[in-house]
């Protein structure tokens, strides 16, 4: 009786140890899947209809990226590949949105890595981009968590990049132009900003977080309406990890209005990206990286 009660004991316990490994397999195997589902980066096609946009840049493409969050010198190298293949997409603007290193979850956990632990990655990633063909330029803006803002624009003019930091900049072909204008998190100069432009005029408005669309929406140009045309903004990773509805994200309520994609409000569209790299670990669950190439095309009155 002894002998099979110890028999019936190790039967117990070698099921047990594989339902254990069955489980611990379908976990590295879920794990693996939102791993890969971060890696993938979708190219979004889109064309915005403007009746600002002069007849001079009917057509002009631009690429939207943003939140690279690069964690080291091998996510550097990788993100300075990807944008060498969206090179051959030929935009002709580059406008990037913010966040363009982070600090890993095990980084965060173990509070072994500084600020300027992060620069050298940031600095590698974004010199790359120096030789990025964009003829009509390329602008940038940063975001909260973009840590040591001198070494950020000293990366930035290394590579070309205009660093718009409550600022604009305007762009021209023969008589005809076009504003790109970068707006600072929670800035107190949105309207001041607006008041620079007339309703006529075709403004791109280019901001980290979907939180400074409110901002943005309500302030007026210097003769009443909407000063701008366009609103771009990242931030959210569409929520990274998303299950029925709910993000482990910590997100304002604007921000989780504004998750991922494209809406209108009165004359002006704004877009909320999901996204290239991730915050804190390179996971995504019902949410995909990508960039976007936007067509700019003139509204026929």
């Amino acid at each position: 009786m002894a002998s099979k009660r110890r028999s019936g004991g190790r039967k117990r316990r070698r099921g047990a140890a594989k339902v254990a490994a069955a489980a611990l397999l379908c976990i590295l195997l879920f794990l693996g899947y939102m791993y890969v589902q971060s890696r993938i980066v979708f190219v979004r096609y889109a064309t915005v209809s403007m009746r600002d946009l002069p007849p001079a840049f009917d057509g002009m493409t631009i690429l939207f990226a943003s939140d690279i969050d690069v964690k080291g010198e091998g996510e550097a190298r990788a993100a300075a590949k990807l944008f060498d293949r969206l090179a051959l997409l030929e935009p002709d603007m580059l406008l990037l949105g913010g966040d363009y290193a982070g600090a890993s979850l095990f980084s965060r956990l173990n509070g072994d890595e500084t600020d300027a632990d992060l620069v050298p990655a940031r600095h590698a990633f974004l010199t790359s981009l120096k030789d990025f063909p964009a003829p009509l330029g390329k602008y940038a803006v940063a975001a909260a968590d973009d840590m040591l803002p001198e070494q950020l624009r000293g990366s930035m003019d290394a590579a070309g990049i205009r660093l718009l930091l409550d600022d604009s900049a305007e762009i021209h072909r023969g008589d005809a132009g076009v504003s790109v204008v970068g707006l600072l998190p929670g800035s107190a100069k949105t309207a001041s900003l607006a008041g620079r432009f007339s309703g006529g005029d075709c403004v791109i408005a280019l901001m980290h977080s979907p939180a400074e669309f409110a901002r943005a929406v309500t302030s007026d140009a210097r003769d009443g309406g909407a000063w701008a045309d366009l609103m771009l903004a990242g931030r959210t990773h569409g929520g990274q990890m998303v299950v029925a509805g709910r993000t482990l994200l910590t997100l304002t309520e604007h921000e989780r209005r504004c998750l991922a994609g494209w809406r209108k409000e009165e004359d002006a569209f704004l877009l909320t990206t999901q996204g290239v790299g991730c915050e804190a670990i390179d996971l995504r669950l019902n949410t995909e990286a990508e960039v976007h190439l936007i067509t700019l095309k003139r509204a026929e009155a």
